[in-house]
């Protein structure tokens, strides 16, 4: 496009004059005005179909244009057709033809640039896309393309009346296109000199819901990306994000858990692509499941007791979702966690389930991580010992076996007194055991290391001690716990081993000197989280 045409932009008088006689006139217009250097912009009558109704032009130099004027009554969707003889050449732009519309401004008006396409010498028919409008008048500029060659043409509209389109100009958040939720609306990022169109839409929910958002379009053969779709919440904080590549056909969010009120959807063109996109938005009643934004503790879902809670890990582009979690536990005892989620194909680590407590000082310590697969539905951590707080539990993945698939999580607690503490992993954090109790505890992997549980007993004078290691009677023979004496100097004074098929061992009585001492239980050569029982007697 011309230097001349692109000051069309800083039009102010002349569609003062076209809007005031266009309704008396309804055929050419004249205007004596230097940036349309003496060109007569015509009106057009919409639905211009036929071939009486069809408006003849001619491009006769490189620095030639042709402008007209369509006045668009209400929302709906515009389609142009432009048409000229064949030419010898296929492969080379001859036409460019660019929509505008006229918007007020500070001062006057301008024109803002909707789309603009590209008519090549063999096309001796070129009709493009419907675009989606709202009601305002309109500009068509008709300019030589790359390839300048002197010839006529004519050119039509057709229109649809329609509130299932996009209304550009919708390329801000401000003048973002209502979507109702439950129905789809069709769109298209407009080809642009410009720059790249975004088209933004944005739909209410009354209550909270689980939303899920479908982008679909026709398959473009080629592989590259084409679409970039954000959901953005009243904060400005972006939901989830997602890329559709020219060849896929279809990309769904999942549920994702939505407080009421009122939501953004952007979708920018990524490559140069005018293909139809329809853009739809379900919602369900949200029962039991996470709302997003949760990515922090501070933002943690609650998560009670006893109840199945399902969620998932939104997409992002250039970082992961984090659903965080909090409960309490009002006394000391242990939880079972169940994790479950549909089978999927392939052994990937799919979701990390991580438990956290935050510590005085205020950052926020790992007490045990597991890991769910693609092809494990269920994954479970049984029996696992804890004093009274407030936990966290962070559902995460990793970049490379990302997914947005619901899972669901539930947890249940009983409280016991003499249940080991978790985390006592070391000396500086174990519980102190008291002669003559059961105390109750279980090895628990993380990843793909066991756990180590540290017990502290005191002696005030020497003493004739004896440990004694319980658990229940397993099938097989497998050596699955070793358990130590260990004194403050890191010396082991006596160990036993414990098998699946032993539910009782002791270390037999022994002296100790007065002082301090640890008793170590961890994995043998086996690992099992079956719960096990030690008591002290001296």
């Amino acid at each position: 496009m011309t230097k001349g045409v692109k000051r069309i932009i800083a039009i102010v008088c002349i569609i003062a004059v076209l809007v005031g006689i266009i309704t008396c006139v309804g055929a050419a217009l004249s205007v004596n005005d230097s940036l349309f250097k003496n060109n007569t912009p015509t009106f057009m009558k919409l639905d211009a179909g036929d071939q009486a109704r069809k408006i003849a032009g001619a491009i006769t130099s490189k620095d030639d244009y042709e402008s007209y004027i369509i006045e668009i009554p209400e929302n709906g969707a515009l389609t142009i057709c432009l048409e000229h003889e064949k030419v010898t050449y296929s492969g080379k732009s001859g036409w460019v033809v660019t929509l505008y519309k006229l918007l007020p401004a500070e001062v006057g008006n301008e024109y803002k640039e909707i789309a603009y396409f590209e008519s090549f010498w063999a096309d001796t028919t070129s009709d493009w896309d419907e675009i989606g409008v709202s009601a305002g008048t309109y500009c068509i500029m008709v300019t030589p393309g790359l390839y300048f060659l002197p010839s006529e043409y004519t050119l039509s509209t057709i229109f649809t009346t329609t509130d299932n389109y996009e209304k550009e100009p919708n390329d801000t958040p401000q003048t973002a296109s209502p979507i109702a939720v439950g129905y789809g609306k069709k769109g298209n990022t407009s080809n642009r000199q410009e720059g790249t169109d975004v088209d933004w839409y944005y739909f209410d929910i009354d209550i909270d819901s689980c939303v899920n958002i479908s982008f679909t379009h026709p398959d473009g053969t080629f592989p590259v990306v084409g679409w970039t779709v954000t959901l953005i919440n009243e904060k400005g904080e972006k939901v989830t994000q997602f890329t559709s590549r020219l060849t896929d056909l279809i990309i769904k969010t999942g549920k994702l858990g939505l407080r009421a009120g009122r939501y953004h959807i952007s979708v920018e063109a990524q490559t140069d692509t005018a293909d139809e996109y329809t853009l739809l938005v379900g919602s369900e009643k949200a029962l039991n499941f996470e709302f997003e934004m949760n990515d922090t503790p501070e933002t943690a879902v609650g998560l009670p007791q006893g109840i199945k809670v399902s969620g998932s890990l939104a997409d992002r582009l250039l970082s992961l979702d984090k659903d965080y979690y909090k409960f309490t536990l009002d006394g000391d005892g242990y939880i079972d966690l169940t994790f479950t989620h549909e089978l999927l194909e392939g052994d990937k680590n799919g979701w990390n389930i991580r438990l956290l407590k935050q510590l005085d000082d205020g950052s926020y310590y790992e007490i045990v991580r597991r890991i769910s697969k693609w092809n494990v539905q269920t994954t479970e951590l049984k029996s696992y010992g804890l004093p009274a707080g407030e936990y966290y539990l962070l559902i995460d993945g990793d970049s490379v076996s990302y997914n947005s698939e619901t899972y669901s999580v539930m947890w249940s607690f009983t409280e016991i007194a003499d249940y080991e503490k978790e985390p006592n992993s070391t000396k500086l954090n174990c519980q102190t055991i008291d002669f003559g109790k059961k105390y109750t505890g279980a090895i628990i992997s993380s990843d793909v290391t066991y756990d180590e549980d540290y017990y502290r007993f005191n002696l005030v004078t020497e003493t004739t001690v004896c440990l004694e290691f319980y658990h229940r009677s397993l099938a097989g023979s497998d050596v699955c716990w070793n358990i130590s004496i260990i004194d403050d100097k890191g010396n082991v004074v006596r160990e036993m081993t414990s098998a699946l098929n032993e539910p009782l061992n002791s270390t037999g009585t022994f002296q100790l000197p007065a002082g301090v001492y640890f008793i170590k239980v961890e994995t043998g050569m086996y690992g099992s989280e079956v719960p096990y029982q030690i008591k002290l007697i001296g």
